[in-house]
């Protein structure tokens, strides 16, 4: 877009919109433009005009000449063109996004976010598989299932015994539902929420996420210890002399014979990190086997170097890097920010956004045409489905308009496509509805517009035919004796072709006074030039 060039001409294009006084303070064409207007639009140039009331009377001249501008570029089309328009709508799309938003609570989700990320926690879950919009048969199936799980649990069962007969987990055999420590924005918001929410030692109550129903238990809270960045060497465990190979290694290491780098490099089985001397990247809870990193996090200096120590990957000895603690809520606040947009938990934005969307509008679902779509098929038999399905406010929704929507998605249950449906519709709604009631965006629309009308009018008119180099001629030759004595058109272009387009500009504004009928009402001018303000 022009946006640079576009705050040259935005001066007058800043104009206020309400109209609380309807004094007419002058006319174009018999179309009135009021003196609140006017008003307005002088208090807000005052720090950028160094206005007085000295000289409100050049300012009003100014302002009907902005005013014939916008007329002269509507009369010439300018705002049918459709590169205008793209860029008016891509303006509008960008502009009407805070009122879709909720900062208050996108903040509260950030905030949330950086406490969770001060702390880790340790849980282990049962999970049965449910599909969304599963019916509601089986969905009661699961819970109940999982409570009765529960109710083992709290007579005594242990956790992990319960989990390897009832979870439908393809790891739970291995693990016994364990999943450890882990952090903010490592599992999906709904299970990461039970688990900051549930109390130490205690079973959470069944839930819901994307995968199925769930039950945690949490078996420890702990500081977040941050991230640790090391450099490891790793014997695999599958000979008998493993063991006595790394404690071989680490002799060589205590003695300082060979570098921790080079070492790796030689004799690591991780082949993937051997090649930059064992060195891993950084890792905070969750992202190694907790084994590993027990030990990575025990460090404390730089340089330290662990004991060897197996894990189910075979023999290590770990050497510290680096240690990264937890950064301040103010340093963090732009990347989690951003993280939060991303992630699934922003959805509690959008479902905020869409309840407050149904409160404000009357939306009717015809229950009867949804369930058509449940017991024929749309794409077969689309000549069965004519009703009307949807309403919100005053527009209408069919059948057919839906079908066409379902069969553009990949997802076929009738019930999740629908919600997408009806939330799309419901958001292009409100769009429309901001944009024909709310007076602040109806004047930084009704500003961005003339601004851009404005910009193209002086770009037809006056920028491109600078460039003219036979009229820039003329025009330097004819100014040559009065101004340009000591002045060469070639060395001095820049300031001559700035001359050149305020001549045209001034020219284009004489031919605007004279084509159209400008009547200015001499006791409101009169009224506002003794006024203070």
């Amino acid at each position: 877009m022009k946006f640079l060039k576009i705050c040259i001409v935005f001066l007058f294009a800043l104009k206020g919109f309400s109209q609380e006084s309807n004094h007419v303070l002058f006319t174009i064409n018999a179309k009135p433009y009021y003196t609140q207007e006017f008003i307005n639009t002088y208090k807000k140039n005052l720090q950028v005009t160094k206005s007085n009331n000295e000289n409100i009377k050049d300012y009003l001249k100014l302002f009907i000449d902005y005013k014939l501008k916008i007329i002269e570029a509507k009369s010439l089309g300018l705002d049918t063109i459709q590169k205008f328009k793209n860029e008016v709508q891509q303006y509008k799309n960008q502009l009407i996004i805070p009122y879709l938003k909720n900062d208050s609570l996108t903040q509260q989700l950030v905030k949330e976010a950086y406490n969770r990320l001060t702390k880790e926690v340790n849980v282990s879950h049962i999970l049965i598989f449910l599909k969304q919009g599963a019916k509601p048969k089986d969905t009661l199936i699961a819970y109940n299932k999982l409570l009765a799980a529960k109710k083992l649990i709290l007579g005594g069962q242990k956790f992990e015994d319960v989990a390897k007969k009832v979870s439908q987990d393809p790891t739970v055999k291995q693990n016994g539902g364990k999943i450890g420590y882990f952090t903010v924005f490592q599992m999906v918001y709904p299970f990461e929420n039970q688990a900051y929410k549930t109390p130490l030692n205690k079973v959470s109550m069944p839930f819901r996420t994307k995968f199925g129903y769930h039950i945690i238990k949490v078996n420890g809270i702990r500081n977040n210890r941050g991230e640790v960045e090391v450099a490891h060497i790793m014997i695999k465990n599958n000979t008998l002399n493993a063991k006595q190979k790394i404690d071989s290694i680490y002799d060589i290491l205590l003695n300082n014979k060979v570098s921790f780098y080079n070492l790796a490099k030689k004799v690591s089985d991780d082949k993937a990190s051997a090649v930059n001397g064992g060195r891993l990247r950084k890792f905070g809870a969750g992202k190694m086997i907790e084994s590993f990193s027990n030990v990575a996090f025990s460090l404390n200096k730089a340089n330290d170097i662990s004991k060897p120590f197996k894990t189910k990957y075979g023999w290590h000895i770990i050497k510290l890097i680096k240690k990264y603690p937890i950064e301040s809520f103010k340093n963090l606040k732009p990347k989690l920010t951003d993280q939060v947009k991303r992630n699934s938990r922003f959805s509690v934005v959008n479902k905020t956004l869409y309840n407050k969307l149904n409160k404000l509008f009357k939306v009717v679902v015809d229950s009867v045409a949804l369930n058509q779509f449940s017991v024929d098929n749309y794409k077969t038999h689309p000549e069965n489905f004519d009703k009307e399905l949807l309403s919100i406010g005053q527009k209408k929704y069919s059948q057919k308009d839906f079908g066409m929507f379902l069969n553009r998605q990949n997802r076929k249950n009738i019930s999740v496509v629908f919600n997408k449906f009806k939330q799309s519709k419901l958001l292009n709604y409100y769009k429309n509805y901001i944009e024909n009631t709310n007076s602040d965006f109806i004047k930084m629309f009704s500003e961005f517009k003339d601004g851009m009308l404005l910009f193209d009018l002086l770009e037809n008119k006056v920028w491109n035919k600078s460039k003219d180099s036979i009229g820039l001629v003329k025009f330097y030759n004819h100014w040559k004796t009065k101004k340009y004595q000591n002045t060469n058109l070639e060395t001095h272009k820049g300031i001559i072709i700035s001359d050149y387009q305020n001549y045209l500009e001034k020219q284009l504004i004489k031919k605007l006074h004279s084509k159209y009928k400008i009547e200015i009402n001499k006791k409101e001018e009169k009224r506002i030039l003794k006024s203070n303000i």
